[in-house]
């Protein structure tokens, strides 16, 4: 890309990330469970991080301060539990249910900046967010034809613990690069997931699972959001939260062209009614440091 212009470049590197963090809702389709889903990913991006920070020989790993501990092992646990209840819902209600309720983050991070700063919520973030409610009921009526209430809920706890997520991963970012963060995190992931692994069932029996969550770990989970940051450098926040925010179009798109999942017209106006809902809201939190892992 060096022949493009900087913004070209940028703009290049976030189409590439927004279509990579779209893609991952498609591994939930593997039969396997979840557990084993998180546990190989972290492990995988954990050796690709540590590999990386290894061959590039102007970087170190940092470390993190001991005050920072607290928060980063509660944000890699909240993360943990936001992947794992993300693929459940992939498993138990399909993509547009699980991305969809996922994209309603934005609704929880604008409750807790508020709870953070002491001051109610603006009134377009109160009208944003129950555009987004709005859009999940319709998303969940039985006449959408995905209706699984239950399933959405489960997906809404997933979009809370993002939003969690979110915010301290704000907090560290100011102090500790992100390929650090990433690294920790993903071992820490690692060890919540692995101890439920003998109580589960659907683990990976055939190569060709093993090469899609390896591919899973390396590429989604390690380098694609070192490519949002690539592309941060070039591209303004608000442009960047804007692809981000077209993530289950991506993800919704791809799994009905590669796994013929069934688009309805609620799962098409529930989206647009929240892809548009969540932009303006995550407009209005690009000022903050914000966390780069997604789904």
């Amino acid at each position: 890309m060096r022949t493009l212009s900087p913004r070209a470049q940028g703009l290049v590197a976030i189409n590439v990330t927004a279509l990579v963090f779209g893609s991952a809702a498609l591994f939930g389709k593997l039969p396997v469970s979840p557990f084993w889903i998180v546990a190989i990913r972290s492990l995988f991006a954990a050796a690709a991080l540590t590999v990386w920070v290894r061959l590039a020989s102007a970087r170190r790993l940092g470390r993190i301060p001991r005050e920072l501990w607290p928060t980063a092992v509660s944000s890699g646990v909240i993360l943990a539990a936001h992947w794992l209840t993300f693929f459940a819902v992939v498993q138990l209600a399909g993509v547009a249910v699980a991305t969809l309720t996922f994209a309603s983050f934005p609704v929880f991070t604008v409750v807790l900046e508020a709870w953070r700063q002491r001051r109610r919520p603006y009134l377009v973030e109160v009208i944003a967010a129950a555009t987004i409610v709005f859009a999940v009921s319709l998303l969940v009526s039985p006449a959408s034809g995905t209706a699984s209430p239950g399933a959405a809920l489960i997906g809404i706890g997933s979009a809370c613990c993002y939003a969690a997520y979110w915010q301290l991963s704000g907090t560290l970012s100011t102090r500790v690069p992100p390929v650090t963060i990433c690294l920790y995190q993903s071992l820490l992931i690692a060890c919540v997931a692995l101890p439920a692994l003998p109580f589960v069932s659907r683990g990976p029996t055939a190569g060709i699972q093993w090469l899609c969550l390896a591919w899973f770990g390396v590429v989604n989970t390690a380098l694609v959001p070192l490519l949002y940051l690539y592309a941060l450098r070039r591209l303004s926040p608000a442009t960047c939260s804007g692809f981000v925010a077209l993530e289950p179009v991506y993800a919704i798109t791809l799994a009905a062209l590669l796994f013929h999942d069934r688009v309805s017209a609620w799962t098409v106006l529930s989206g647009l009614l929240i892809v548009s809902a969540s932009y303006v809201l995550l407009r209005l939190e690009v000022a903050a440091p914000q966390g780069i892992e997604a789904g």
